[in-house]
């Protein structure tokens, strides 16, 4: 195995690693793993790809956007949900302010 193909392989590993933290909403696990995962990419793409190892490196970047796409929509549902709740509260803290209010 390549020293690149090692690299692809762990990249695409952190990359599942950081959809299952996603999963969970562990979103700090999540950054710490994209820096890792940051710093891997860097020493992998370094130098030019050898022609021979195109379709590899090309499948495995298909296959990294992939997570990525994934692990954006969860954090983007989780955004949507966080929202909702701030909105929900805030109705809330607005309803009780307002009973408070009126109350003698």
């Amino acid at each position: 195995m390549s020293e690149r193909t090692r690299q692809l392989v762990e990249i695409i590993g952190l990359s599942k690693e950081m959809l299952a933290q996603a999963r969970e909403h562990e979103w700090a696990r999540v950054a710490e793993l994209e820096a890792s995962r940051k710093t891997l990419v860097m020493q992998c793409f370094q130098h030019t790809t050898a022609e021979q190892d195109v379709p590899e490196v090309a499948a495995a970047i298909r296959e990294i956007l992939r997570l990525n796409q994934d692990v954006s929509e969860i954090g983007r549902q989780y955004q949507e949900q966080l929202v909702g709740e701030i909105h929900t509260g805030n109705i809330g803290r607005a309803a009780t302010a307002a009973y408070l209010n009126c109350a003698p």
